[in-house]
């Protein structure tokens, strides 16, 4: 049946189909308008005109900074519709130009599980409540003392869906909410005045119980005066002509600055109570294959002149030059090796945990929960042998 259905996707009808669907695509997607302007969604954010004049290139420094880097990793390892087990890991490196840093006071890893079930609320309402269990005593510092309770309300009203997600998905958020109170920490114990730190992503944030964290970090980042930003590997920013932002500006930039490192500002700023960023486009490396969104924090941001700024981008663009990923810096790159959970690790895990329940509750009320959802796996097992 399978070696049927490759034959037929191989047809001549299909490269029709697919040509079409090409088509489509580049019609609309085959040119630039320029005078464009970022997409805005309310009066709190705000954004500019894109131009050349606000395009500026990336040049040498001799004012070195320590920077520091953070990154997490989940997966799921046993799971049925209303409860979910993840093995979370979260990293942090220090580095001074390429010379990694030892960690004076801080983990350079800790590891947790975070648990989550689903019960009911007041007035028929139901939440997703999940607790972090540290694999060791010394991790539980680093994780955010209360458990993490999401009404499901809440979670529908920020993924703009109007059904349930996955519970799995948990597993995701106790592992953001974590890479915040351990930044705070790292911050707190590892750097000083005019250090830069880098998270992973952006400086957004979703749940409430998240912003309180958030808040934390940017008390500690603003009494060390250590400043706090954000590389994305991808990002979905649009103009309001429905193009990719961030491609505009590399194609006006690669105009400009062929073949140097570049960044763009002012460009977006988002002024949300519960979200404050100011936002760049950065080009690390002369040979980096795209440039990427980088955020300073806006209170931070908008007291720096443009001296300052080159500081902490020609900081991070010399730790930009590993050969693997030229422009994206090396420190999220091993941040991201240490806290990436492998496949490997989670059968075992999964047998550990199923060796401790009560084997009565088990087979009377855990194992069909599980069966109710594992049938994928099975095909995927059919599948490999």
């Amino acid at each position: 049946m399978i070696i049927e259905l490759r034959a037929k996707m191989n047809n001549k009808k299909d490269f029709n189909v697919l040509k079409e669907c090409i088509d489509f695509i580049q019609e609309y997607k085959r040119e630039l308008i320029e005078g464009d302007t970022p997409y805005t969604e309310g009066d709190k954010e705000v954004s500019f005109n894109i131009t050349e004049e606000r395009i500026f290139q990336i040049t040498g420094c001799d004012d070195n900074r320590k920077l520091g880097f953070v990154d997490g990793g989940t997966a799921s390892i046993l799971r049925a519709a209303d409860f979910n087990i993840s093995l979370n890991r979260i990293a942090g490196v220090l580095f001074e130009v390429n010379k990694p840093m030892n960690l004076k006071k801080t983990p350079e890893i800790i590891e947790f599980y975070s648990a989550t079930i689903l019960e009911p609320l007041s007035k028929g309402k139901i939440a997703y409540i999940t607790r972090l269990f540290p694999r060791e005593p010394q991790f539980k510092e680093f994780l955010p003392d209360e458990e993490i309770i999401i009404p499901l309300d809440e979670v529908k009203m920020l993924m703009g869906i109007r059904f349930m997600p996955n519970i799995e998905t948990f597993g995701a958020v106790a592992m953001r909410f974590t890479e915040w109170s351990y930044a705070s920490k790292f911050i707190e114990n590892e750097l000083d005045k005019g250090d830069i730190f880098i998270r992973d992503g952006s400086l957004q944030t979703g749940f409430k119980d998240e912003i309180l964290l958030v808040r934390g970090l940017y008390s500690i980042a603003k009494e060390k005066d250590v400043y706090l930003t954000g590389l994305s590997k991808s990002c979905r920013l649009i103009t309001k002509n429905g193009d990719s932002l961030i491609s505009m500006i590399d194609l006006i930039a690669s105009n400009k600055y062929p073949e140097q490192k570049w960044y763009y500002h002012p460009i977006y700023k988002i002024t949300k109570a519960d979200n404050l960023a100011d936002v760049y486009f950065v080009k690390l490396h002369q040979y980096a294959r795209s440039p990427f969104r980088f955020d300073i924090y806006l209170e931070q941001s908008e007291g720096l002149d443009k001296q300052e700024k080159e500081v902490i981008i020609a900081n991070i663009a010399q730790n930009s030059s590993d050969l693997s990923f030229p422009g994206y810096p090396y420190g999220l790159i091993k941040v991201d090796q240490l806290s990436r959970v492998g496949v490997r690790e989670i059968e075992p895990q999964k047998i550990q945990l199923l060796s401790e329940f009560d084997s009565d509750i088990y087979k009377k009320f855990i194992l069909p929960r599980i069966r109710s959802v594992d049938a994928h796996d099975i095909l995927n097992s059919i599948r490999k042998n």
